[in-house]
């Protein structure tokens, strides 16, 4: 049991700064009492400055918390700014964070100062390292899985790549379609303005057919399953990491890395050729419709144009590039799947840096290929 008594001791510092003292106890019993007295002095006086003293402060419970909020109130609606001293070390615990906590000894808690800019570049680095050392492990161990699977192909479970093949393909194939078609027509639009100027209507089909075959009809179709398959990578493993299903797997003597990474990386690397084909077809059809429209150019007329300057290997260039993407793509959803540490929001971060890693990564590889396909052209023929 503890003394339920109280004293308010009031120490008129100047004409409006008054320091108010609250010596005994502060408890359920008394906090009704206390609160009013307080509330009186801050009413009735004309102040600019409240400071409460708790130095001779000998017990209080968490009514003694609301107490202080109801002061803080009533002081911050008159205007008046109060200032809390010599707060018993338990009330601080109790207080922890709150806006009205002031403290001559403590002070009221400030944010973390910002590290200088050596120590942020050096963090940087060491993220950046940390970073690119978890992509070379990822990388060697799908890659080590993949190889042992192709080379035991009977020993795989291969139940869930028709599924894989499904949403990543299937699925994926009107969205394609629709704006490959779009793209076609409008870089044919776009080139009509210009070749109509110098009476070269006809070279819209070369414009057309090799851009769409070799670089807007793989990228577009990347871009887009980068968007959906590796977004969804990134959530789906990124959830069974936050739920412990991959530890499971590991516990249980199933390689994740073979179980959930292998079939989705087979999976967008076939599906990803096939889209490309898919979107270089509907592509050259939606630059075939403008073209008649806008260049009076007959079908007969722009696929005979075609035929001209399309070669086999213009479409094997593009491909290729296609197998590659998708490889990339199914690696950075997984990846960023399995470094999720956390809850929900982890999972979305993760899923938002599988699709900007992925179309960072398909840019930097498609300008590469670019620069192989024009100094070393003698590799594809």
């Amino acid at each position: 049991m503890h003394d339920e008594s109280y004293e308010i001791r009031l120490d008129k510092k100047s004409f409006d700064v008054v320091k108010i003292g609250v010596v005994g106890a502060v408890s359920m019993e008394n906090a009704d009492k206390i609160r009013a007295d307080l509330l009186q002095i801050v009413e009735n006086e004309s102040l600019r400055d409240v400071i409460l003293d708790l130095a001779e402060l000998n017990y209080f419970d968490s009514s003694g918390i609301t107490v202080l909020m109801d002061l803080h109130e009533a002081c911050k609606n008159h205007n008046n700014a109060l200032k809390i001293v010599n707060m018993p070390p338990k009330m601080k615990m109790l207080t922890g964070d709150l806006d009205f906590r002031a403290d001559d000894t403590a002070g009221v808690l400030k944010p973390r100062p910002q590290p200088n800019l050596f120590v942020q570049v050096g963090e940087g680095v060491e993220h950046l390292s940390r970073t690119f050392r978890d992509i070379l492990v990822f990388v060697g161990a799908a890659v080590e899985s993949l190889a042992r699977d192709l080379r035991k192909p009977s020993q795989v479970r291969w139940d869930s790549l028709p599924r894989l093949l499904e949403r990543c393909g299937t699925d994926a194939t009107p969205i394609v379609m629709l704006l490959s078609f779009l793209m076609g027509g409008i870089m044919a639009f776009q080139a009509a303005i210009q070749l109509r100027k110098f009476g070269a209507n006809i070279f819209v089909a070369d414009l057309v057919g090799l851009s769409i075959v070799l670089e807007m009809g793989p990228l577009l179709t990347a871009l887009i399953v980068a968007g959906r398959s590796g977004a969804a990578f990134a959530a789906q493993l990124g959830t069974m990491r936050v739920t412990e299903e991959i530890d499971a797997l590991a516990v249980m003597g199933i390689d994740p890395m073979r179980y959930l990474v292998s079939p989705r990386i087979v999976a967008v690397a076939l599906c990803l050729p096939c889209l490309t084909i898919i979107a270089d077809i509907a592509g050259i059809l939606g630059g075939c419709l403008v073209a008649g429209f806008s260049l009076d150019i007959t079908p007969t007329g722009y696929f005979n144009q075609l035929h001209k300057v399309l070669e086999v290997t213009d479409v094997t260039k593009g491909l290729t590039k296609s197998f590659v993407f998708g490889i990339e793509i199914a690696m950075i959803g997984c990846l960023r799947g399995f470094q999720v540490r956390g809850g929900a929001e982890k999972v979305g971060l993760a899923t938002t840096s599988a699709v900007v890693t992925g179309i960072f990564a398909i840019t930097v590889t498609d300008a590469i290929f670019s620069v192989l396909y024009y100094y070393a052209p003698s590799i594809w023929k």
